[in-house]
């Protein structure tokens, strides 16, 4: 082999190293940026912190077994505080379809987590007679069931809206 092709035989050799150096170079500098960007200043992060517990707050009462003094003291606090009162929503303007398709549609269109599909007729019956009846199923519907949340997710439903979606969801 001749000297020249000994050159260019570690040309080709020094390429791959030269450039994995400069990738562990690249990568060091990265993380040493994101490591001393982390600190930034302490007044900003303690003002991001207190305003996400002050958005937390409406939701931060959880009932545990054997903890209902708590729970209950809780309930009391939002009963002596003057809560808006729902106006009366007229059971014919109801677009139940609008409610389906905003709340409830995500999980009862695909089945989620075992929840009866819009329109399985079969399915349904089996939630009405496990439930005692349709009264029973809305009751069931308003305080949660399962992976669904109280009312679908949608605290601002009223009880006939969340009737009308299920009697909806029925067809």
């Amino acid at each position: 082999m001749s000297s020249n092709e000994k050159n260019v035989t570690s040309y080709f050799i020094l390429i791959p190293v030269l450039g994995t150096m400069a990738m562990i170079v690249l990568w060091v500098f990265i993380i040493l940026g994101a490591f001393f960007a982390s600190f930034g200043a302490p007044e900003q992060n303690v003002m991001n912190r207190s305003a996400v517990i002050e958005r937390l707050k409406s939701i931060e009462v959880v009932a545990v077994k054997g903890e209902e003094k708590e729970v209950a003291s809780a309930d009391a606090e939002k009963q002596s505080t003057p809560a808006a009162e729902a106006p009366a929503v007229d059971a014919g303007a109801i677009d139940a379809n609008a409610i389906v398709t905003a709340t409830c549609f995500a999980c009862h269109s695909i089945g989620l987590l075992e929840s009866p599909k819009i329109g399985d007729k079969d399915a349904w019956n089996k939630r009405l007679e496990a439930n005692g009846g349709m009264d029973g199923l809305v009751k069931s519907a308003i305080i949660g069931k399962g992976a669904m949340p109280a009312r679908g997710g949608n605290a601002g439903l009223s009880d006939a809206e969340v009737k009308a979606a299920i009697e909806f969801m029925m067809k």
